[in-house]
C-alpha cells in the first residue's frame, strides 16, 4: 500500500497542530493566566436567611452547591439515591463493593493501601476552582504522570501487530517529517517569504527539531537516522567502550499505516492533558470527602450530615414560589423548598416526571451522552522492573484502548493498573458483557502490550458506567455538534429549578465542570432570592 499525500499531510498537520492551537488560543486570549480565583465564590453570609434549597445528588456538584449555599445562610437538604457520596467520583478499595444493573455485586479484593479511581483520575493544572478548594480544604496533591516516553503502544493494523515504546514512533515520525520539510526548503525557486538567512535558520531548527544528520554534498542535505537515540536504543549506552547503538528508524509508511499518530503520540498536546496534571494523595475521593467533612456555618454538623441516603427522586414540580420534589426513602415522601439544584445525570433526569416546558424536556432527551467503562487490576509492579515505566499510559488499537500505570509509590511491591478505559460505541458493546468476559478480554489484550501480563494481574474489577443504576453515563459529549444547544437550555434557570453538574458545561466528565455549574446555580439562586426580597 503506497503512502498517499493525504496520509502524509494528515500526520504533518497533527505535528504542526500544537503550534496552530497555541496561536489560536493566544489570539482568542485564552492563554491569559486565570484571575486569582477570587474569585472564589463569596456571597454575603446572611443572603439566604429564611430560604431553603433542595439539592438532588451528593456528587461533586451537589456537595459544592450545598457548601456554598450553607455559608450564605441557606437551609439545604441533599437527596442522594445511592448509599454513598461522590456520584461518578468513585474510588474503590479493599472491601468496597458495587453492583451494576443486571449483574452480581463486585467486591474489591486489593491489598490494603491500594485503590482504583473508577471515575475521574486526574486534575489538570488549569482547573483552578478544584485546585483552590483542595488548597483551602487541605487536600494534598501529587503529580499525575500522563505521558512517559517509555510507555508502550500496540497497533494491530500493521502486519501481525507491533508493539513499541512511544518514543520510537513519536521521534521517528518527527524526524521523517523534519527531513521532508528540510528538503522542501532546499528546492531552488521555492516560493517562500523568507530571506536566505531565514531559510538557514529554518534548516537549523529542523535539524534540531527532527534530530537530523547533516550529509555533505552540493547542496548539503540532512537526513533522519535517529543518531542521537531519541527514539531509543538497540544497545543502550554503557561503559567507556559502549557508546550505545540507536535503533534503526521505523519507515515512515509503517508509522502512518499503524495509525499511532491518529490518537496517541500527540495526546499530551491536548489542553486537557498538558502537564502538569495532578491527583489527590490517597485517591480521587479525597476531594469529595473534603467537601463532605466541612462544618456547617451555623449549627453543629457537617455538609455530609445534610445528605439523605437512599432517597430516590421520583418527580419534580416547579411552582411560582417553591419546588416540590417527590422521592422514596423507606416510603413515598415529598420535600418542598424555595429552590432546587438538580445534578441528577441526564439519562435519569430525562425520564423523571416533571412539569418543565417541552423545550426543556426535549433538550434533556437531545443532550448527547458518552458511555464509558474501566477495568482495574492489582499486580506486582512488573511494568517498572521489566519496562522502566513509572506512570503514564500505554495505548493499543484493541478494545481496551489504554492501560494506566500508577504515578505514586514507585518501587513498592504492588500497584493498581487501570487495565482498560473505553468510551463511546466500543464501551456500549464492552459493557454489555459479563464482568468475567470483560476481564478476560482485558487480560488477553494486555498481553499484547506486556508479555506475561495475563499471569501477572489479579483481583480484577470491571465497571460500566451506563450499567450503574444512579449514574447511567460516562459524561455528556461536549464535542458532539449537537451538545451546545440543549446544554444552554438545560443550564438556564427553569424558574426556581437549576439543572447542574458537569453535564451542562464544556468540562463534561471533569470535576471542574461540576464546580462551575454549581457556582452558576448558587449565584443564580442568590440573585433571585435577593431581588425577590427587595421587591417584597
Amino acid at each position: 500500500m503506497a503512502v498517499t499525500r493525504r496520509m502524509l499531510l494528515g500526520s504533518m498537520a497533527r505535528i504542526g497542530g500544537a503550534g496552530a492551537v497555541y496561536e489560536t488560543l493566544a489570539v482568542l486570549d485564552f492563554l491569559r493566566p486565570p484571575p486569582a480565583l477570587a474569585a472564589a465564590l463569596k456571597l454575603p453570609g446572611d443572603s439566604g436567611k429564611g430560604k431553603s434549597v433542595a439539592i438532588l445528588g451528593a456528587g461533586v456538584g451537589g456537595l459544592c452547591a450545598a457548601y456554598e449555599l450553607d455559608r450564605a445562610g441557606y437551609d439545604c437538604t441533599i437527596l442522594e439515591a445511592s448509599r454513598r457520596i461522590g456520584g461518578r467520583s468513585l474510588t474503590l478499595r479493599r472491601g468496597d463493593s458495587f453492583r451494576e444493573l443486571g449483574h452480581e455485586a463486585q467486591v474489591c479484593a486489593f491489598e490494603d493501601g491500594l485503590y482504583l479511581n473508577a471515575g475521574p483520575g486526574r486534575i489538570p493544572h488549569h482547573h483552578v476552582r478544584v485546585i483552590d478548594y483542595c488548597r483551602r480544604f487541605g487536600v494534598k496533591l501529587q503529580p499525575y504522570i500522563f505521558a512517559s516516553r517509555a510507555n508502550l503502544m500496540h497497533s494491530g493494523r500493521i502486519g501481525n501487530g507491533r508493539t513499541d515504546q512511544v518514543r520510537r514512533s513519536l521521534y521517528d515520525l518527527q524526524g521523517h517529517v523534519a527531513e521532508l520539510l528540510d528538503k522542501c526548503t532546499n528546492k531552488p525557486g521555492l516560493d517562500l517569504p523568507l530571506t536566505p538567512e531565514d531559510i538557514k535558520k529554518l534548516h537549523d531548527m529542523l535539524v534540531q527539531f527532527g534530530d537530523l544528520t547533516e550529509i555533505d554534498g552540493n547542496p548539503p542535505t540532512a537526513v533522519y537516522q535517529n543518531k542521537s537515540g531519541w527514539a531509543g536504543y538497540e544497545v543502550p549506552p554503557g561503559s567507556a567502550t559502549q557508546p550505545g547503538r540507536p535503533l534503526s528508524p521505523l519507515k515512515l509508511e509503517e508509522i502512518l499505516r499503524s495509525d499511532v499518530w491518529d490518537n496517541w503520540i500527540f495526546r499530551d498536546r491536548d489542553y486537557s492533558w498538558q502537564t502538569s496534571l495532578l491527583e489527590p494523595v490517597g485517591g480521587m475521593d479525597q476531594f469529595v470527602k473534603s467537601f463532605a467533612r466541612q462544618p456547617l456555618a451555623r449549627e453543629a454538623g457537617t455538609i455530609e450530615g445534610l445528605v439523605h441516603f437512599g432517597a430516590k427522586v421520583t418527580g419534580i414540580e416547579v411552582g411560582n414560589d417553591k419546588v416540590t420534589v417527590a422521592y422514596e426513602e423507606g416510603g413515598r415522601r415529598v420535600l418542598a423548598a424555595d429552590y432546587c439544584v438538580s445534578t441528577i445525570p441526564m439519562p435519569i433526569f430525562r425520564e423523571l416526571p416533571t412539569n418543565l416546558p417541552e423545550p426543556v424536556r426535549q433538550a434533556a432527551r437531545d443532550l448527547p451522552i458518552t458511555v464509558a467503562g474501566k477495568v482495574g487490576w492489582q499486580a506486582d509492579r512488573f511494568w517498572e522492573t521489566n519496562n522502566q515505566i513509572y506512570g503514564g499510559i500505554s495505548w493499543t488499537t484493541d478494545t481496551i484502548d489504554q492501560i494506566w500505570y500508577p504515578s505514586y509509590d514507585y518501587l513498592s511491591r504492588k500497584g493498581v493498573l487501570t487495565g482498560a478505559y473505553i468510551r463511546g460505541a466500543a464501551a456500549v458493546t464492552f459493557n454489555k458483557k459479563s464482568f468475567e468476559e470483560r476481564l478476560h478480554i482485558a487480560r488477553e489484550q494486555g498481553e499484547r502490550l506486556h508479555e506475561g501480563y495475563a499471569k501477572e494481574v489479579e483481583h480484577g474489577l470491571a465497571i460500566g458506567w451506563d450499567n450503574m443504576e444512579f449514574e447511567r453515563m460516562g459524561w455528556a459529549n461536549e464535542n458532539d455538534k449537537g451538545f451546545q444547544r440543549p446544554a444552554e437550555i438545560l443550564s438556564a434557570p427553569q424558574g426556581r429549578l437549576h439543572i447542574a453538574g458537569d453535564q451542562v458545561t464544556f468540562w463534561s466528565g471533569w470535576q471542574e465542570g461540576a464546580v462551575i455549574s454549581a457556582w452558576d446555580a448558587v449565584k443564580a439562586i442568590d440573585r433571585h432570592a435577593n431581588s425577590a426580597g427587595r421587591r417584597g
